[in-house]
């Protein structure tokens, strides 16, 4: 109990014993009780006023008093005191935090669950030319004018990117939810890394398509000595320049290819493929391609899935023909696809020589290989698996890839299903 209501019991009591003793000697206790009673309730109703003006304009300055509300006026001022305390230094808090955020390079927005903007930095007043204070308040969607932006915008897929074009730049833009239904967009200006991506896949069509014809008249050129010579000295090394003049025709093809695929020129994704068919093909293909080195099993379900026939069979027998170069003889290979809630999967699985774990995320750069010395003696470019990449880009599909060295692989493609792809486009 604190000192300042316990005081307030005392006088309570002290004063109740001076009424109950004068209203005896008086005969009027009742009169008394009641007076006493209205005076005390006065006293508490005096000081409530005061405390109330005092806590519409706080000051140093309490107000005086007695008892128990002495003690309140205490409590309170030093619970403002310490509030004030805490607000100056949230506030500092909160103004480093804003000028160090004005300072970033990436455009941020800050946006409440209806899409209106809250606060933003100065890169994002910049990037989509906002103002403030005038557009604090506003939908962004209705500010940044852009089709591919307000789908983002209304899907909120939490830290899932996309690129598109405004005030004819290239921007990435990234939502990240916090606090309560509230989202921070992010936006990072990729114009140029853009420009550098189609210089490269510029050069390196330029590239393959100047150097296709010099290697085609080489390889003419040998095909043509090793029919007219019959030394066994000149053949050898002859074979050799073919294999490599074979081998150096099939890496332009891939680079054409990859270039093609990452150009954004993609053709109608509107058609219906039929994965037991296409599944079918593709191992009639391996079959001829493995000539009985290897079991090969096929595994299908019926699924339908929206793409391009030609590069989803491309990009199938990618994997296995890989399967097939780095599975030892007499090893098992699976073609499969299996479908569930998630989607349609398609998959190549083998039991052969597997991949350490650090290679794994690198397998779908170019040119990466995890052993260069066999890859080419398999005969393999490097490029293969940087083509299914692409292709499963172009059909908003993943690769997921297992392996361990010795249990042998699995990649999986991930597609969404023909009915999941229908009900996504009658929904927009």
């Amino acid at each position: 109990m604190s000192p300042g209501l316990r005081r307030e019991i005392i006088n309570i009591v002290a004063a109740g014993v001076v009424i109950v003793v004068v209203g005896r000697l008086t005969g009027l206790t009742l009169e008394l009780f009641i007076a006493g009673l209205a005076v005390y309730l006065v006293w508490h109703l005096f000081n409530l006023v005061k405390l109330i003006k005092w806590l519409d304009k706080p000051t140093k300055v309490l107000p005086e008093s007695v008892g128990i509300w002495d003690e309140l006026y205490y409590q309170l001022y030093h619970l403002y005191h310490r509030q004030r305390k805490a607000r100056k230094k949230l506030k500092t808090i909160v103004h480093r935090f804003q000028s160090s955020t004005q300072a970033l390079p990436i455009a941020a927005i800050a946006l409440n669950k209806n899409n209106e903007i809250e606060w933003f930095n100065r890169a994002a007043a910049e990037l989509f030319n906002l103002q403030h204070p005038r557009d604090v308040g506003n939908r962004i969607n209705n500010l940044i004018r852009s089709p591919v932006f307000s789908a983002y915008i209304l899907k909120k897929r939490p830290n899932d990117s996309i690129d598109f074009e405004f005030n004819h730049r290239w921007l990435t833009l990234c939502i990240t939810p916090y606090g309560h239904k509230q989202f921070l967009l992010t936006a990072r200006d990729i114009t140029l890394q853009r420009q550098l991506d189609d210089m490269q896949r510029d050069f390196v069509a330029n590239a393959s398509h100047e150097l296709r014809t010099p290697i085609t008249v080489i390889a003419g050129f040998v095909e043509t000595l090793q029919d007219q010579t019959e030394s066994t000295d000149i053949k050898a090394p002859l074979e050799k320049i073919q294999q490599q003049t074979e081998r150096m025709q099939q890496i332009l093809e891939d680079l054409s290819l990859l270039a093609k695929l990452e150009s954004g020129d993609a053709p109608p994704m509107q058609e219906r493929v039929e994965l037991a068919e296409l599944l079918q093909l593709v191992h009639n293909d391996a079959l001829i391609l493995d000539r009985d080195r290897h079991e090969l099993k096929l595994s299908t379900q019926p699924a339908s899935i929206m793409g391009n026939r030609v590069e989803l069979e491309m990009a199938i027998s990618n994997l296995v023909t890989n399967a097939i170069r780095y599975t030892p003889e007499r090893g098992l290979i699976k073609i499969f696809n299996t479908v569930d809630e998630d989607g349609v999967h398609v998959g190549v699985e083998d039991n052969g020589i597997g991949i350490m774990p650090e290679h794994i995320s690198r397998l779908t750069e170019r040119f990466y290989r995890v052993d260069p010395g066999r890859s080419r003696e398999q005969g393999g470019t490097g490029l293969g698996l940087a083509i299914v990449k692409h292709v499963l880009e172009r059909h908003n599909a993943n690769l997921y890839i297992q392996s361990m060295p010795g249990d042998g692989s699995l990649f999986r493609c991930d597609f969404e299903s023909f009915q999941q792809e229908q009900d996504k486009t009658e929904a927009a």
